[in-house]
This record gives structure tokens, sequence and C-alpha cells, in this order.
């Protein structure tokens, strides 16, 4: 009987570090709940060095727990054209905008395809109105709210830019339950046949 009581308070105790674990994935999700990324006015006007621009991109990807940004990725991507270059050596607020996309969506997209969903959702839209639909869609999902009605950008852009930034934050949702999963129980390795 002694025994018994002793086993069901170890198993109270793994429960309880268990919950703690999982509890860090409900404060990650609260703490992505509260992150806002900043609209086309919020951002500096003024041109930038590429130090600046990769200092302001990294503190809103840091937010998300997204890989930083480089200074030999944004010379990259001007070399590959995926940006425009700078003009002396400074950078305008659309090529920061540029980077804030690449850095947010680089982890599911090549570049290629950033580029292009950029150039197709701006076709018909001003780079400035489809960044700002871009983050109210995306600061809606981070806090788990419903995407406001736009009749600015067209349905096919808008749809685009939902689906694009769902699968983003669903691989990142993912990604921390799995490693708060991790922490609770390792599962045995497979066996070979």
């Amino acid at each position: 009987m002694i025994l018994r009581i002793s086993r069901l308070g170890l198993r109270r105790k793994k429960v309880g570090k268990d919950m703690d674990k999982l509890e860090e994935y409900q404060r990650w999700q609260n703490n992505l709940a509260r992150v806002r990324f900043p609209r086309w006015k919020e951002l500096p006007t003024l041109g930038l060095y590429v130090d600046q621009v990769v200092a302001i991109v990294n503190e809103q990807l840091s937010h998300l727990g997204i890989e930083p940004l480089t200074k030999s990725m944004v010379n990259n991507y001007v070399k590959k054209k995926v940006i425009q270059a700078p003009i002396k050596k400074k950078y305008a607020v659309n090529q920061l905008v540029d980077l804030l996309l690449i850095g947010l969506l680089k982890s599911n997209f090549s570049l290629d395809d950033i580029r292009a969903g950029i150039a197709q959702v701006t076709i018909n839209s001003y780079p400035q109105a489809a960044y700002d639909r871009f983050v109210e869609i995306l600061n809606a999902l981070l806090a788990g709210k419903e995407i406001p009605s736009d009749n600015v950008i067209n349905p096919e852009s808008d749809r685009l830019m939902t689906l694009a930034l769902k699968s983003v934050l669903s691989r990142m949702h993912a990604a921390q339950l799995l490693n708060a999963m991790q922490k609770i129980a390792q599962p045995a390795p497979l066996e070979e046949k």
C-alpha cells in the first residue's frame, strides 16, 4: 500500500512537470498574440544603411522566434535581384518592407516564390496598400482574431497573403508544440529489421 502511494506521488509530479512544458507552449502562444508588425508609415523613411536595416528586420523577426537576417544575406538578395539595390549604400522603406517579408516567409517559400508573390500582389495595388493589408492579416492571425474585410486589395491577392501567412504560422506552432512535447517524453527509437 505504501509503495502504491509513493508511485502515485511520482506520477503526479511527472504529470505536473508535463503540464509545465505545455504551459511553456501556451505562454509562447500568449506572447505571440501580443506581437504586432509595423505598418508602412511606422517604418523609418530616411535612407538606412545595411546594419540599420538588419537591426530593424531582426527586431521584428525575433518577436516571432524567426532566424535573423545577416548583412551577407541582404547583400546576396541584392546580387540575386530579389530586392532592389540600395542608392548610395542607403536602403529605402520599400526595400525594408521586402526584407521583412522575405525574413518572415523564407522558412516556407523559396526566394523566387516570395518575389513572385510580392510582384503578383502589387500588380493592382500600391506596395504600401499591399504591405499594410499583409500586416493587417498577420496581426489578426497572431492575435487569434478574425481577419477584417478589405475592399482595396483584390480577393485573390488577399487570399494568397492569408494562405501564405497561415502556412508560416502553422509551421511555427507545430515546431513549438513538438518542442514542448519532446521535453515531456522522447519516443522509442525505431528498430532496424
